[in-house]
């Protein structure tokens, strides 16, 4: 019951945000989406970010920006998707979106981790830099993936087909 309230409610937002900020980019039949927003629609530029759980649940962000390009840890936080950097060398973003639930299953070796994946002319490329090298110009996407940490070539969260 409480499911069917959560679903009827996104669906009302999912409406308003429509009505507010303009058509959104459609999204791929597979996976699982949870809300959909668009912060400052009448920018110039567009960037989205793409985060997928573990569970393969996913959430897509837009985000305008003016002027030629936005940096990664910058369209994160005005998309509201909560991260946190760690204090190790190589500046490891976990968790992001409350998952995992506790930091401390950040710790590199662990059983998971997050991989960062941008799209480079309209196609995923799985990215090694740290997120603030980052710089996404119009129509980019920063897409995150929860996946298993042994997986060196793990598959890319679902893009938006019409970014």
């Amino acid at each position: 019951m409480i499911s069917i309230r959560v679903y009827f409610i996104e669906a009302l937002l999912l409406a308003a945000c429509d009505g507010m900020c303009g058509p959104l980019p459609a999204t791929p039949a597979a996976g699982v989406q949870h809300g959909v927003a668009c912060v400052d629609v009448k920018a110039p530029h567009h960037a989205y970010v793409v985060v997928q759980h573990a569970s393969d649940a996913w959430i897509q962000r837009c985000v305008g920006f003016a002027p030629g390009f936005i940096d990664a840890p910058t369209a994160m936080e005005r998309a509201g998707i909560i991260f946190t950097t760690q204090p190790d060398e190589a500046h490891t973003i976990c968790p992001i979106d409350g998952e995992p639930v506790e930091a401390k299953n950040c710790a590199p070796g662990g059983g998971q981790q997050w991989a960062m994946f941008i799209t480079v002319g309209g196609r995923w490329s799985q990215s090694r830099q740290s997120l603030t090298q980052v710089r996404l110009t119009d129509g980019q996407v920063l897409g995150w993936r929860y996946v298993v940490a042994a997986d060196v070539a793990p598959s890319p969260p679902p893009r938006p087909d019409a970014v």
